[in-house]
This record gives C-alpha cells, sequence and structure tokens, in this order.
C-alpha cells in the first residue's frame, strides 16, 4: 500500500463506519476494520471523522472585473480551498471571443501548473449560434467539459444571453446531457430599481439589496424552469439567495423538471442587516445577501432536500478595491469561501441545526460529483474511486479570521464567527496536500478533469 489511513470513521451516504482505508496510485483500494498490508506511508486519523473530499463546483480564480482583479489566483486559491478540506475546484471559462475552443485553451493555461488540487472548467455561453455550436460541441466531445453557464442579467457587461438563444442552447445541452448553470435575476427590474435609486441619491451598500429583491431571483428562476422543463436539460440555479427562489425551484421539481438548487455559506450565515455596517461595502456581492427570512429558507433546504449543492462563489477582492465607493454600483461583487464551506456546514448544520452527516456528504461532495460528470471518480470514498478525503475533529475550535484562513484576501467577512470544529488534514489522490492549516502540496499537483456525466444527482 502507497498510503493505509487509521483509525477512522468514514462518512458516507449510509453514515459512519469505522474502518481503515487502504490507498494505491491514488486510488482507495481498501476499506476495512483493518487494513493488514503495510503502508509505505501511514496516518493515524485517531478516531476523528473522514469525509469524501469537498467538490466546490463554484469558484472565480484570477478573475477580472472592471479595473480590479480577485486577490486569489490559481495557486492561492486551491492552496485556501486545500486548508477547508477541498479536493476539486471547478473554474469558468469566460470567452471574449466566439472561438470557444481557444478561449478554453487558453484559460486550461492560466490553471495548469499552477492548481494545488484537481479541478475542472464551466464554459459561459453569452451568445448562441451555429459556429458557437459547433465549438460547444468539440469541447463537450473533445476537451472534457460538461457544463454550461448562461446569465439571465448583466447585459451591460457583455454577458447575458436573450431567451431565444438560451433556449436553443439548452436544446443542445439537454442533447448532449450538459448540465446548464444559471445566474437568475432579471435583468430590467435591477436596472429600474437601481435607476431610481440612484437618481434619489440613495448609494449605500444596502441599496445593492433592495434594488435586487427576492422577486428578481424567483422570476428568473420560474423562466428557467419552465426552460428546462420544455427542453429536458438538466440545470443547477447557483447561488440561490432567497426563500421565493428556492420555493420556484422546489415547486418545479414536484412537477419532475430537472432542475436544482446551489447555495452559498455567505448566504447562510449574513443577511442584509450587514450591509448598513461601516464597511458594509465588503459584503456586496449578486444576487445580495437578503433578509433573515431567506436565510433561514435555505437552511432548510440545507438541512431537508432542496438545496441540492453548497459551492462558494468565491470570488474575493481586498478592502481597497471594495471600500471607498460612492455608490453601490461602483464596488467589485464577491467575497471569499472556498475553504469554509466545511466548517460552516458541520459547525452551524450538524452541530447546531440537525444537518445529517449523511446529508452534508451529499451536498458537498456526492451531488456535485453527479451534476458535474465526476462521480464514481469523486464524491465518496469507496473502492475504486479517488483517494479524496479530508479529516475533520469535532473537538476543536477554530476563529474564521484572516488569519486562520489561507485566501490572500486582506480580510475575512467571517472574522467573528467561531466553528466547533477544525480541517485538520486533507488528502488529494492519496497525497496529503494540507495538514493543520499548513499548506503541503507544490502548484501543480493538481490536474484537469475531464468531466463525463451519466449518474442522476440526488436531491
Amino acid at each position: 500500500m502507497d498510503l493505509v489511513v487509521k483509525n477512522c470513521k468514514v462518512v458516507g451516504l449510509d453514515g459512519l463506519t469505522e474502518a481503515e482505508l487502504g490507498v494505491v496510485d491514488g486510488k482507495v483500494v481498501k476499506i476495512a476494520r483493518m487494513v493488514e498490508d503495510r503502508g509505505e506511508k501511514t496516518y493515524d486519523a485517531k478516531g476523528r471523522l473522514v469525509f469524501p473530499g469537498v467538490i466546490d463546483g463554484h469558484v472565480h480564480f484570477n478573475l477580472k472585473y472592471g479595473d480590479y482583479y480577485t486577490a486569489d489566483d490559481f495557486t492561492s486559491g486551491t492552496a485556501a480551498a486545500a486548508c477547508g478540506g477541498v479536493t476539486t475546484v471547478i473554474d469558468f471559462v469566460t470567452p471574449e471571443s466566439r472561438d470557444y475552443v481557444e478561449e478554453f485553451r487558453k484559460r486550461r493555461a492560466e490553471a495548469d501548473g499552477n492548481v494545488l488540487v484537481d479541478y475542472g472548467l464551466h464554459v459561459s455561453v453569452t451568445d448562441y449560434g451555429a459556429d458557437i455550436a459547433e465549438k460547444l460541441v468539440k469541447l463537450f466531445r473533445e476537451e472534457g467539459v460538461a457544463s454550461v453557464k448562461i446569465f439571465t442579467a448583466y447585459s451591460r457587461r457583455g454577458l447575458m444571453i436573450d431567451d431565444g438563444k438560451l433556449y436553443r442552447l439548452m436544446q443542445l445541452c439537454s442533447k448532449h446531457n450538459v448540465l446548464v448553470m444559471a445566474h437568475c435575476e432579471n435583468e430590467w427590474l435591477i436596472n429600474k430599481f437601481v435607476e431610481e435609486f440612484l437618481e434619489e441619491g440613495k448609494v449605500e451598500p444596502i441599496y445593492h439589496s433592495w434594488s435586487r429583491p427576492d422577486i428578481v431571483e424567483a422570476e428568473a428562476v420560474q423562466r428557467l424552469a419552465y426552460f428546462s422543463g420544455v427542453t429536458g436539460a438538466e440545470s443547477l440555479v447557483v447561488h440561490v439567495s432567497s426563500k421565493a427562489g428556492l420555493e420556484k425551484i422546489v415547486e418545479a421539481r414536484s412537477k419532475r423538471v430537472r432542475i436544482h438548487a446551489e447555495t452559498c455559506p455567505h448566504y447562510l450565515m449574513f443577511t442584509e442587516d450587514v450591509y448598513r455596517e461601516a464597511d458594509g461595502a465588503k459584503y456586496i456581492m449578486s444576487p445580495p445577501l437578503k433578509k433573515r427570512a431567506d436565510m433561514e429558507a435555505l437552511w432548510a433546504g440545507v438541512v431537508g432536500d432542496g438545496v441540492s449543492t453548497v459551492g462558494s462563489d468565491h470570488a474575493c477582492f481586498n478592502l481597497s478595491n471594495k471600500l471607498g465607493h460612492r455608490r453601490f454600483v461602483d464596488v467589485p461583487g464577491g467575497v471569499a469561501g472556498t475553504e469554509v464551506i466545511a466548517t460552516v456546514l458541520f459547525s452551524e448544520g450538524v452541530v447546531k441545526r440537525g444537518l445529517a452527516l449523511e446529508r452534508m456528504v451529499e451536498l458537498t461532495s456526492y451531488n456535485p460529483a453527479v451534476l458535474y460528470g465526476l462521480y464514481p471518480s469523486k464524491g465518496l470514498i469507496r473502492v475504486g474511486s479517488d483517494a479524496d478525503f479530508y479529516v475533520l475533529d469535532p473537538s476543536q475550535r477554530m476563529r474564521l479570521s484572516r488569519e486562520n484562513l489561507h485566501s490572500r484576501i486582506d480580510h475575512s467577512i467571517y472574522e467573528n464567527l467561531e466553528v466547533g470544529c477544525r480541517v485538520v488534514a486533507t488528502f488529494s489522490r492519496g497525497e496529503l496536500v494540507a495538514e493543520n492549516g499548513e499548506v503541503m502540496a507544490k502548484p501543480g499537483r493538481g490536474k484537469y478533469l475531464y468531466c463525463r456525466r451519466g449518474g442522476v444527482a440526488g436531491s
């Protein structure tokens, strides 16, 4: 054996199993009460919880937003991810031309040689025609792309796709079994609300939230759900922020529409009240934080079955970029989060709200693996899977402060949150990549993942 992990409480879809793990060539080859084979390396989990590696299907590293770049590139971003138990990230290709294949290759070149954990790429589709369809099919068949991203907003940034083109794109994705990820907000309502607030001189951060109320999300979700139903394309609404938006997803699923919800740690931990703070602009992201009722509805969806996956939407900007703007519309949107997914869900969900350990595996590992075309290589600790897992100590406490986290961002929106657990070790394909907050891996050890969808995602 290359590695034997002893004294584990392995967490899976069926609960806890006391076992030892044997790893050869980056794969799990044995799960047994006792692995008698000698390992070149041995790790003692000391009876702590061993979860399958988190798959964060929503990160933005080395992202340009207007005149600003995110604080994290692929190296620092995946280092932070590894310290939080994340063993796979999926970033985005946002094409600047109609040659989607060339744009994809450029983005891969940014990541290859720099990532510490394994990664994949979604492709954002901002226009559609026969030429783009041809390029997309090539990416689907040859480059391991199994998911696209669309926006129902941001026309002024050149990201929004109109409904006619979206419909044709979803038909194509249905044919090729490709997941359609969607940023769902109604562009026209947002523009009208923003225009009115600015005319009235209402420019503080709270108006960012009030210019994008829950109806903005719910209407766009309902539209996507209808298209998903009539085309047969499976869809995932990313960063769901509102009770109303989640209800539209649950309603559509009750009618057998293949649509899912992703939410993020920040929507589970904060409300729009933080926008009233002196440095409230640091919490600006889109969709914005909303009311307490929305936060509680999202938690209910996490603990129950309304939410399918939790991703970070990690797109972090330093305070020099976030603060000092006179108007909320000038603040670059995005916050850090990839490192806190596991600890927030365990401490605030499992410990405080009764989130089942099995459900946590679904949300962070199994469901994203299936949705993004990574299962069965990833998503569970099972014989034949990649040896991707992390060790979580539920007896330790940790403040999610800037000093304790590993992003290059110069602040933490979770500064005052102390969680009742800690990720003490992370293994990627059997290699120890982070231990006790120390990054053990070198840039470039992560590999690009060719995704192929075939399974059926859970809740």
